[in-house]
């Protein structure tokens, strides 16, 4: 299905069962097809078990108020009910305008690669199985992204392609850093060759960041998160990655966390420091406009201004952070003064189409 091709789901004037087919009936009148790139489902419990004590602590610290952690009590639970239950979950996408979902675990809880490579496999198929069935039980308005051991390149290059040709799956959700290894790492390559030889959407959503500087305040989320996508974006075109494969279907969650903010300084450090360019053949600021997909998901409706300042309009794609993040995706793109209403339709869902392929 090409992306121009895509259009509004005209309801029927019968009524729809929900429990089967899990689509809506609510009647709409926007002209776009909204997807949303960014949206969270439950990980399977197995691999939660098996990942506890290597992710990052939520928990509500040890002398919080009692009135306080109970309002992040009752935040929990409303999330966990809409992130649990599809029915749920359709309605708060028929709610928010939002036609499709492109769902991906919490990587937070699931991310795999401290693993021996065949046990972090294990898991990652067990990851990639559930999302298809969920996707199963939703045709027409959730598509999944898959999980891969980046610890282990060539496994990862062939569970990515048993995602897309087996399970139905558009891609897969990468962390920003791989145990020793920068994402630009020359080891990685077998599986970046794999995503681009595929066309596989990757969206890249950082696993959180360890050690009790982050941990305070809830900084590894806050402050954490933008500076993990930064370092990653960098890696990967310092390292000449993005020029080795310059067909990369590349996201980064939280709009590019930092660096389209700091594209200044970074190009200024690229003109006054020629060693650090030796794997480049451009300015920082052109692999952000040319190479990588940005979601919406930030927050400030002056931030998204500047990104399309910095980024340009074709590679911004709508994505909620689903469903913890914004309450209303679709107005916070339709209030954006710098975008056209041609642009602001392709953020909506033709820029997604075409990253997934549609």
């Amino acid at each position: 299905m090409a992306s121009k091709t895509l259009k509004r789901r005209t309801p029927s004037k019968k009524p729809r069962p929900t429990a089967n087919t899990r689509t809506s009936s609510k009647p709409r009148s926007r002209r776009s097809f909204v997807i949303d790139v960014h949206a969270h489902w439950t990980s399977p419990p197995e691999v939660v078990a098996f990942t506890r004590g290597r992710t990052v602590d939520s928990s509500i610290p040890p002398g919080a108020p009692e009135h306080l952690a109970a309002l992040d009590r009752k935040w929990t639970a409303e999330f966990q009910h809409k992130q649990n239950d599809l029915d749920a979950r359709l309605r708060e996408m028929d709610r928010t305008g939002v036609d499709m979902q492109v769902v991906t675990t919490g990587i937070l809880r699931t991310c795999t690669y401290f693993a021996p490579p065949e046990v972090g496999l294990k898991m990652d198929r067990l990851i990639n199985e559930r999302t298809a069935e969920m996707v199963a039980k939703a045709p027409g308005r959730l598509v999944g992204l898959g999980s891969v051991p980046l610890q282990a390149p060539e496994l990862a290059a062939q569970e990515l392609e048993r995602c897309l040709k087996e399970l139905g799956l558009k891609g897969v959700q990468i962390s920003s850093q791989v145990n020793d290894m920068e994402l630009g790492d020359t080891r990685l390559r077998p599986f970046w060759a794999a995503a681009e030889r595929l066309g596989a959407a990757v969206f890249l959503h950082p696993a959180g960041v360890l050690g009790e500087r982050y941990n305070r305040w809830q900084l590894w989320n806050s402050l954490g998160q933008n500076i993990e996508e930064a370092l990653a974006m960098a890696s990967l075109f310092y390292e000449g990655t993005l020029d080795a494969f310059p067909r990369l279907k590349l996201c980064i969650a939280h709009g590019g966390g930092f660096l389209p903010y700091a594209a200044g300084r970074v190009d200024r450090n690229y003109e006054d420091k020629a060693w650090t360019r030796m794997n480049m053949t451009k300015p920082p600021s052109r692999y952000l406009r040319e190479n990588f997909y940005y979601d919406t998901c930030v927050y400030n409706p002056e931030m998204l201004d500047t990104l399309v300042d910095k980024v340009g309009t074709a590679r911004i794609m709508l994505g909620s952070d689903f469903p913890v993040g914004e309450e209303d995706p679709v107005g916070f793109v339709r209030n954006c003064r710098k975008l056209s209403s041609a642009d602001k339709e392709r953020i909506l869902g033709g820029n997604a189409a075409q990253w997934l392929g549609l």
